[in-house]
């Protein structure tokens, strides 16, 4: 049952206001059907878009090819959608092309704009990937797809200026999102012009375990009975920590004993190393502490390292833990329990790093801070134009756009 929509919207099903097309793949072992002029995509070719409208995939096919297979020629503006391996990954045709068996593409009826169709996709999404079937992997069928509610405005003119209004949003947060990565790239080449990759030390530093470095430190495990202790403060979670920059939109409390207190309280500049996670790439993901909630402590899923200032500084460590080098080190010595994937503190003091002179470490963290500011301001516009786009997105299908 669908949600409620405004009144001067129409309630259709895919099937009735779009046509649905699926693709095919010409056989391989006849060269005649390939590198033609037809675009010929895969799910792969958009997995990874920097924009709605998709223009060029890896390969081709020839008109040959196109009618001996049971690939369909799509008109520029279809909605291109993955119907398995994954299900819901969209994009607009920005040429005629044809794709591959794993697609359920919609061709929009003329009551319906296709750029607003493609938004009104990707909210739906969800009910679509829910449609699936399959052992190996899901698949949604060109049926089930075609049954699936759908709410426009009768309008066409209303339908492209509630397109037009999302396609801005949208490429604004996409804008802020590739300035954020490009900061994290100018870090990371400066790090690696100022100490080489730290797997193979090619500046031939000494090196260093982080035992011998500094102090490594287990959290607290949360459990029921700490309910019941009257002292309670804030606490860092898994979900608190990413690689060089720390999320603390939500922060919870934890009971303990003066002790745990003592044992556990945070200092601004500790690194705080993910001990355990599901996804065993996440594992040794690594950020310092900017020490902005003061008390603060951490729990047992993060692995705490103090570093002797003597020798390291905080933010450089923390870039070697985040490298290709330091996250192999630590993804390697991590194992697997129960689903999850965890890395011990003794293992986590075998670490090894090179250790550069301090006054070297010390001009990256006055580079790095100043770029790290920058990092913040454009990690909170990019926050601030992700939630605006949602708004919109939400606004729109409420009639309220």
């Amino acid at each position: 049952m669908m949600e409620s929509v405004p009144s001067d919207w129409i309630v259709s099903t895919l099937g009735t206001c779009c046509s649905i097309a699926s693709g095919g793949t010409p056989r391989r072992e006849r060269p005649e059907y390939w590198g033609g002029s037809i675009p010929w995509v895969t799910p792969k070719d958009i997995s990874n878009l920097d924009s709605p409208d998709f223009f060029e995939p890896a390969e081709k096919i020839t008109e040959l090819g196109l009618r001996k297979s049971s690939a369909a020629l799509l008109p520029a503006g279809a909605v291109l959608m993955s119907s398995r391996a994954p299900i819901g990954l969209l994009a607009i045709a920005g040429q005629p092309m044809a794709t591959n068996q794993g697609f359920k593409s919609l061709i929009p009826g003329p009551e319906l704009d296709g750029r607003f169709l493609y938004y009104a996709i990707r909210r739906l999404v969800p009910v679509i990937q829910e449609r699936g079937n399959g052992a190996t992997f899901k698949e949604v069928s060109k049926s089930a797809v075609s049954e699936i509610p759908v709410a426009y405005p009768k309008s066409l003119k209303r339908q492209r200026r509630i397109a037009a209004i999302l396609d801005k949003a949208d490429e604004v947060r996409r804008k802020r999102e590739r300035a954020l990565a490009m900061a994290d790239e100018l870090l990371k080449s400066v790090f690696l012009e100022m100490f080489g990759d730290p797997s193979t030390n090619p500046m031939a530093w000494p090196t260093a375990t982080l035992d011998e470095l500094g102090e490594v430190q287990g959290g607290l495990q949360v459990t029921k009975t700490r309910d019941s202790l009257n002292l309670r403060l804030p606490y860092l979670r898994v979900a608190n920590v990413y690689r060089d920059r720390l999320d603390l939109g939500e922060i919870k409390q934890i009971g303990v004993t003066p002790a745990e207190f003592e044992r556990t309280k945070l200092a601004a500049g500790d690194i705080l190393i993910v001990e355990g996670h599901g996804n065993p790439e996440e594992i040794g993901r690594a950020a310092v502490w900017d020490g902005s909630i003061d008390p603060c402590l951490h729990q047992n899923h993060l692995i705490r390292f103090r570093a002797d200032r003597s020798q390291v500084i905080p933010l450089y460590v923390s870039r070697v833990l985040n490298s290709t080098g330091g996250r192999l080190q630590l993804i390697g010595a991590g194992r697997t329990t129960s689903g999850l994937n965890t890395i011990s503190t003794r293992k986590v003091k075998e670490v090894w790093i090179p250790v550069p002179p301090l006054a070297t470490q010390q001009k990256f963290e006055n580079f790095a801070s100043r770029e790290q500011m920058l990092q913040r301001s454009l990690y909170d516009d990019h926050v601030y134009s992700n939630n605006l786009f949602v708004s919109l997105f939400q606004r729109a299908f409420r009639g309220e756009l």
